[in-house]
């Protein structure tokens, strides 16, 4: 029995050229110039094969495979995606979207001397199909849209759920393998605090430094590991809160005074600006001591030597502010949101660190229930500026 084989595509050319090969070889040729009649053609006439491209009017390839791989009467029915080297931005990896939709075989238009061995290959790997009657009636146009509507909507809520998953499982392994790095990061910081300090025997000028270099290194990990365990708590939502009284005057002076040996190192100048008055909120004195660190520290890093940092305090009846403005070397108006974003690392950035200070930072001031942004422009400095609600934040 002749096999029937649905070219499903807007261009005419293509209609003739595959059609004709596939004709030579001994199969009946449907046509359809767009998903909509290709959807109705497949559900009327139940081909053994369909040939489908991506971009066309009203609804692509994508969607019509999905729709018809959904269906009982048509979810056999192989369907081979063929697409042209100008359609391939339409995704990132069309080959490997177009077997996520349920797509059996995948062809590139450029390659029509394969087009037989590959129509040959994907029926031969086809099982049997139970006998159907098809859908004699026609869908119209908003039946079809409905259905496709539907799927997508299931679609969608599947996909959701399972990337959902995944982010639990991803942000548990981080926990998990964070967490087994602190003991021996300890350990190790430990024996190399003791060999520089003689315990084990004579230190000459030159291992002392190598030590130091090594303890260094071993802090800076220490602090990476500190970092991604608070993010998969705030990832996983398991970061609590405490509900105290927090004095953010006593916070921004205890800050600026541990880094007093790097401030003296560096030469530079300190200003503070806090109220005589009370400044205090209703918080989790820890984190939001962990907020100034970050931002203070950050602030000490990108200014050079002899510059000036500025510190403010300011407390209005329904906010708290906190400025920390840097003489540094400021920052791109297109750059300031990827500043808090964990997945971002700035080409320019040169310093030590993690990258993680100051998303941590918005992640804690956001659980507070405030907000934090920048003020900046190349050349010209930084000003990160948080507010925070006094009364803490009323949903935690």
């Amino acid at each position: 029995m002749t096999k029937k084989i649905l070219i499903v595509d807007d261009s005419p050319l293509v209609h003739q050229i595959f059609g004709s090969i596939l004709e030579e070889s001994g199969y009946e040729i449907l046509h359809a110039e767009d998903g909509l009649i290709a959807i109705n053609k497949a559900f009327a006439e139940l081909p053994d094969l369909i040939l489908l491209d991506i971009w066309m009017p009203k609804i692509n390839g994508y969607q019509v495979c999905r729709l018809l791989k959904d269906h009982l009467s048509t979810r056999d029915i192989p369907v081979i995606i063929i697409t042209g080297e100008g359609n391939k931005g339409f995704v990132e990896n069309p080959r490997n979207w177009s077997f996520q939709t349920g797509a059996d075989g995948y062809l590139g238009k450029e390659r029509a001397d394969d087009l037989v061995k590959t129509v040959q290959s994907v029926l031969g790997q086809s099982g049997p199909r139970e006998k159907s009657e098809g859908i004699r009636e026609p869908m119209s146009e908003l039946e079809i849209l409905t259905a496709l509507s539907k799927l997508l909507d299931r679609q969608l809520y599947l996909d959701v759920t399972r990337l959902k998953e995944l982010d639990e499982r991803k942000n548990a392994f981080v926990a998990n393998v964070s967490h087994e790095f602190k003991s021996p990061l300890a350990i190790i910081g430990g024996f190399l605090e003791n060999l520089k300090d003689g315990l084990y025997g004579q230190v000459s000028p030159k291992q002392k430094e190598v030590m130091e270099i090594a303890m260094r290194t071993t802090r800076r990990l220490n602090r990476l590991v500190m970092d991604m365990l608070d993010l998969s708590k705030i990832e996983a939502g398991k970061m609590k809160l405490s509900k105290d009284r927090v004095d953010m005057k006593e916070i921004v002076n205890d800050v600026v005074g541990s880094f007093a040996a790097e401030i003296a190192k560096k030469n530079m100048k300190i200003e503070t600006e806090i109220p005589s008055g009370e400044v205090s909120l209703t918080g989790d004195k820890d984190r939001l001591t962990q907020v100034v660190i970050n931002l203070f520290g950050n602030a000490l890093k990108y200014t050079p030597e002899g510059g000036r940092v500025e510190v403010k305090l300011s407390a209005q009846t329904d906010e708290i502010g906190l400025e920390v403005r840097d003489s540094g070397p400021g920052i791109a108006a297109e750059d300031r949101e990827k500043v808090f974003d964990k997945f971002e690392r700035l080409t320019a950035e040169k310093q030590e660190g993690t990258g993680l200070g100051l998303p941590i930072a918005k992640d804690i001031v956001v659980l507070h229930g405030g907000r934090i942004w920048v003020e900046s422009e190349p050349g010209k400095g930084s000003n990160f500026i948080v507010r925070l609600p006094p009364g803490g934040n009323p949903e935690r």
